[in-house]
């Protein structure tokens, strides 16, 4: 393993120990994330449990989220009730009720080391 993967590595594994659990919404979640999240259905927040970084790209689990029939276009990530980034995601529809599943990641920058 070269430094450069090593360093990959570690960031993106320090960017994994800065918050796990994640929200979905309907709609722009506004500057404090709480905006248009969903509700009904079974909704709760879901964790994820980060893996070791390979190659400078860290995954977590599964999340998989109870809902209602909608279009769900935004996730934020929290750490406890801190909102640490709001993401504009590909839009989710669903009919009847069901559930959206995502699993999250994330690749340290190139050219960021």
């Amino acid at each position: 393993m070269s430094s450069t993967t090593a360093v990959k590595n570690g960031m993106a594994d320090h960017w994994a120990t800065l918050g796990n659990t994640y929200s979905l919404h309907t709609g722009d979640p506004g500057a404090g994330g709480t905006a248009n999240e969903a509700t009904g259905g079974g909704y709760t927040r879901q964790p994820t449990t980060w893996g070791a970084a390979v190659g400078g790209t860290v995954t977590g689990s599964q999340l998989v989220f109870q809902v209602v029939a909608g279009s769900y276009t935004h996730m934020c990530r929290w750490n406890g009730t801190t909102l640490l980034t709001v993401l504009d995601t590909p839009d989710a529809a669903v009919s009847p009720a069901g559930e959206v599943k995502v699993t999250p990641s994330y690749t340290y920058p190139s050219g960021a080391d």
